[in-house]
C-alpha cells in the first residue's frame, strides 16, 4: 500500500493528508499501535459493565434522559435507537469530500484508545472509506453542540445497514452496500452508537478543506497582485523589505517578498515608479494579504489539533481506567476559527475587487474603459466588475459570525450551543466564492497586460503566465461571450496550474510559514 495510503494513529493526521484521501483517492490503514489502544479501551468498558457501574450514555440515557439507568439486556437497544431517533436533518446532501472526510477524522479520532468502541466498529469504518462509500448526509441538522449528531447519525446507520448512501456512483440502501463490500450490519453494543455520534468530525471536515482552498487561494492571489501590479505599472516600493521590516508581522513580510519574487526581473523593480503611491488595494496588499496568511496559519493550527482529537463523550483513560464525562464534543474552537477565517478571507475577496475596478477605470489606470478600445459600441469588462461586486455582497453576509449565536437544546442541558457546524459550513462556501474573485482579477489583469506595448519588460514569471492563458483566450477586441473563459482560469486556480508553475521557479511562497 506505502504511498497510496495514509495511516492512521490519532496523533498525525494533517490537512494535506486528510484531503489526499477525499480528493486523490489514497485509502486509509490502522496502525498497530492504534488498534491495540482501541481494543484496550473496549476492554474496560466491557470490565465496567461487568461490574454493572453507571456510566453516561452507555448505562444511561442521553442528555436530558442521563438520569434513566438502562438494564444490561437493553443497552445494544439503546444505542440503535440513538442512531434512529438522532437520524434527523433537512436540505441538500452534504459534498461527498465532506462525509468522507468527517468518516476519515472519525476513524483517527478512535485511535486514539478513548472512545470504547470494539475493533470491529473502526474496521467497518476503514472499509467503507477505502471502498469509498459515501452515506447520504443532509445539510442542515447540527449544532456543533454535542458535536455533529444529526449528520454522524446519518454516517453511522450505514453500519448498522440502514440509510442511504452512493457506491461506485449509484445510490443504494445500508444493507446492499455492505452485502456488495462483503460485509454485515454491526449489532451496536453499549457506548458504540454514543461514541459514533458524539463528535465535530463533520465540522472538521469542512474546515479541513476550507484551510486547503484557503492556502491555495492565497497563493494565487500572490500571482494576481503580480499581474495587476504589471498591468497598472503600480510602485513596488511599497513591498520592499525596509517597509515591511519596520511592521513586522510575519504574513506582510513572507506576502510581499513572495511579490517581488514573481516580479523578478520586471521593469517596475528598476525604473522610477509611474506615481509616488498607489491606491490602497495595490500599495496596501502586503499588510492585507499578509494579514489574512497570519489568520490561515492560526486556523491551520487549531484545525489540525481537532484533526488528532477525541471529541466523543465519555472518554476513557488507558491509564488510570477512569470513565470521565467532559464537553470535547462542543464545537467553539473550530467554530471561532471558521468565523475568523470568513472574515479574512471575505476582506481577501474585497481588495481583489477593488483592483479589479482600479484596472477597469480609465482614470485611474490610463488604460481603456472598461478594456476594450472601442467603448461604447462595445462594453469590454464592464460586467465583470459587477459580478465582482455580487459575490463581495454575498460573502459579507456569510462572513457574519456564527459563533456567537447561542439556542438552548435538550430541556436547558445542552444550553450553550457553538453553532459550529454553520460556521465551518459557510467558510466552506464562502472560499469557493473567492476562488471566482481570484479568477476575475487574473482575467482582467490578462486583458489588461494586452494593452502593454512592452510586455518584454514584465516579469518572467508574469509572461508564463500571460502567454499560458494567452493559448486558449484570445484577448478581447470586441464584446464576446466571456463567462466560460473565467470559469477555464477558476479551474487551473483550483487545480494548482499557475503555482505548480510558479513553484518551479521561486519554491515555497512563503517559506515555512503554512
Amino acid at each position: 500500500m506505502g504511498q497510496e495510503t495514509v495511516v492512521l494513529d490519532g496523533d498525525s493526521l494533517t490537512i494535506k493528508s486528510l484531503i489526499e484521501v477525499t480528493r486523490k483517492g489514497k485509502s486509509v490503514q490502522l496502525s498497530e499501535e492504534a488498534k491495540r489502544r482501541i481494543k484496550e479501551s473496549r476492554k474496560i468498558i466491557e470490565s465496567k459493565l461487568d461490574k454493572d457501574e453507571i456510566i453516561y450514555g452507555v448505562s444511561t440515557g442521553f442528555g436530558k434522559l442521563s438520569d434513566a439507568v438502562i438494564s444490561p439486556s437493553e443497552r445494544g437497544s439503546l444505542q440503535t435507537n440513538l442512531i434512529k431517533s438522532h437520524s434527523i436533518g433537512f436540505g441538500p446532501y452534504l459534498p461527498d469530500e465532506i462525509v468522507l472526510g468527517a468518516m476519515v477524522i472519525e476513524l483517527n479520532s478512535f485511535c486514539r484508545g478513548a472512545s470504547g468502541i470494539r475493533i470491529d466498529i473502526a474496521e467497518l469504518l476503514q472499509k467503507l472509506i477505502n471502498e469509498k462509500v459515501i452515506p447520504l448526509v443532509p445539510s442542515i441538522g447540527s449544532l456543533g453542540a454535542s458535536g455533529d449528531l444529526s449528520p454522524l447519525a446519518y454516517i453511522a446507520r450505514i453500519l448498522i445497514g440502514e440509510g442511504k448512501a452512493r457506491f461506485k456512483n449509484e445510490v443504494f440502501k445500508g444493507a446492499e452496500i455492505l452485502n456488495k463490500i462483503g460485509e454485515k450490519p454491526i449489532d451496536l453494543q453499549a457506548k458504540e452508537g454514543l461514541s459514533l455520534i458524539n463528535g465535530t468530525h463533520v465540522l472538521t471536515s469542512f474546515a479541513a478543506h476550507s484551510i486547503y482552498d484557503s492556502i491555495n487561494i492565497l497563493e494565487n492571489s500572490v500571482l494576481a497582485v503580480g499581474l495587476t501590479l504589471e498591468a497598472f505599472d503600480g510602485n513596488a516600493k511599497a513591498f520592499s523589505s525596509f517597509v515591511s521590516n519596520l511592521r513586522p508581522h510575519k504574513g506582510q513580510i513572507k506576502f510581499a517578498q513572495a511579490v517581488l519574487d514573481i516580479l523578478e526581473g520586471s521593469s517596475l523593480l528598476v525604473t522610477e515608479p509611474k506615481r509616488i503611491q498607489d491606491p490602497y488595494s495595490l500599495r496596501c496588499s502586503p499588510q492585507v494579504h499578509g494579514a489574512v496568511l497570519d489568520v490561515i496559519c492560526h486556523c491551520k493550527s487549531v484545525v489540525e489539533t481537532e484533526l488528532n482529537s477525541t471529541t466523543d463523550n465519555p472518554l476513557i483513560n488507558l491509564e488510570t481506567s477512569e470513565v470521565i464525562s467532559g464537553g470535547n464534543f462542543h464545537g467553539e474552537p473550530v467554530g471561532l476559527a471558521m468565523d475568523y477565517l470568513s472574515i479574512a478571507m471575505t476582506d481577501l475577496g474585497n481588495i481583489s475587487e477593488r483592483r479589479v475596478n482600479l484596472l477597469l477605470d480609465a482614470t485611474i489606470s490610463g488604460l481603456p474603459s472598461f478594456l476594450i478600445k472601442e467603448s461604447g459600441l462595445n462594453s469590454g469588462l464592464m460586467m465583470i466588475q459587477y459580478v465582482d461586486a455580487a459575490i463581495a455582497a454575498e460573502n459579507k453576509i456569510l462572513a457574519s459570525p456564527a459563533s456567537i449565536d447561542n439556542i438552548s437544546v435538550s430541556a436547558n442541558q445542552e444550553d450553550h450551543v457553538s453553532m459550529g457546524f454553520t460556521a465551518s459550513k459557510k467558510a466552506y462556501q464562502l472560499v469557493r466564492n473567492i476562488v471566482q474573485m481570484i479568477a476575475i482579477e487574473f482575467y482582467t489583469a490578462y486583458q489588461a497586460l494586452g494593452f502593454k506595448k512592452d510586455r518584454e519588460k514584465i516579469s518572467e514569471i508574469i509572461l508564463e503566465i500571460f502567454n499560458f492563458i494567452s493559448k486558449d483566450i484570445p484577448l478581447l477586441t470586441e464584446d464576446k461571450f466571456f463567462d466560460e473563459e473565467v470559469d477555464w482560469i477558476a479551474g487551473k486556480i483550483e487545480n494548482r496550474v499557475f503555482t505548480d508553475m510558479t513553484k518551479k521557479k521561486i519554491g515555497l511562497f512563503f517559506g515555512d510559514h503554512l
